[in-house]
């Protein structure tokens, strides 16, 4: 068992159990510190903090999933530790959230225009998810749950997947434009389930980068291998954890994985105590 998860996704995106329930979730499987890593907000981070604040025995760190550009390809990058209140890091983030609120409302009001959706309304979707939330097609299926409604199986296919919706969305910041905000916020930016991307960690160092995630349940055998020679190469702190599979995100099927990824405690408090510089 890994001393911390690093990478977590809540009700606040695209899981579904609340920050509160995943700090109980984490006690109860062993973990000693989360980062909560929802997509493109950290608005349930400090309720999280607090809850685990409350229970004890449990660390919470800042944390965001954030999407980068860089040449063709499309990044996840995790940003761990930060520092909440930084004014840039805010604006960021509030464009990020508004940008795929406005996207879900768009492919909200096409589905029901098209009668593929039925039964609820856009404010409830807004009405049945957190304050703050990055609002996508798990947001609309909360609100279904809310109301005691059956979730059309052709949801995500004749709404969210059509030529129409993906023409809603938001464009995405590059990968040194994220890189640079997260440190300038006294963050570690981490390249997120590296696999195929690890080629472009020497340029992503150059941007900032001072991360890459070890541990994850798609680094298989040799891309685990890359992201520790890079990791050494180029000092980069080590990140991992379990993101949206297994327990911790009540997943089934495929995703309903065991719960062994994360970092140790060695790695969890080389990073927070910021030992590498």
């Amino acid at each position: 068992m890994k001393y911390a998860n690093l990478h977590l996704h809540s009700n606040h995106s695209d899981a579904q159990f609340s920050p509160e329930q995943l700090v109980l979730l984490g006690k109860s499987l062993g973990y000693y510190a989360l980062a909560l890593t929802d997509h493109e907000t950290d608005s349930g981070v400090k309720s999280m903090m607090s809850y685990a604040k409350k229970q004890g025995g449990i660390d919470v760190i800042s944390g965001v999933e954030f999407y980068g550009k860089h040449e063709n390809a499309s990044l996840h990058l995790t940003a761990l530790d930060f520092d909440m209140d930084n004014p840039e890091i805010r604006e960021f983030i509030k464009a990020r959230v508004d940008a795929r609120v406005e996207c879900t409302r768009k492919c909200v009001e096409l589905g029901i225009k098209n009668g593929v959706i039925d039964g609820i309304t856009w404010d409830d979707v807004v009405k049945y998810n957190p304050d703050g939330a990055w609002l996508c097609i798990d947001s609309v299926m909360n609100a279904y749950r809310a109301l005691k409604l059956q979730i059309p199986d052709n949801l995500r296919e004749a709404v969210f997947k059509t030529p129409e919706a993906k023409s809603f969305s938001p464009a995405k910041p590059t990968a040194e434009e994220v890189i640079k905000v997260v440190r300038k916020a006294g963050g570690v930016i981490a390249l997120a389930h590296p696999y195929h991307w690890t080629k472009y960690v020497p340029k992503l160092y150059e941007y900032g980068l001072n991360g890459i995630e070890v541990s994850h349940p798609d680094n298989y055998e040799n891309t685990s291998f890359l992201a520790l020679e890079a990791a050494k190469t180029y000092n980069l702190y080590h990140c991992g954890g379990t993101d949206h599979t297994g327990v911790m995100s009540g997943c089934d099927g495929v995703y309903a994985t065991s719960a062994l990824q994360g970092i140790t405690e060695e790695e969890y408090f080389t990073l927070k105590e910021r030992r590498k510089g």
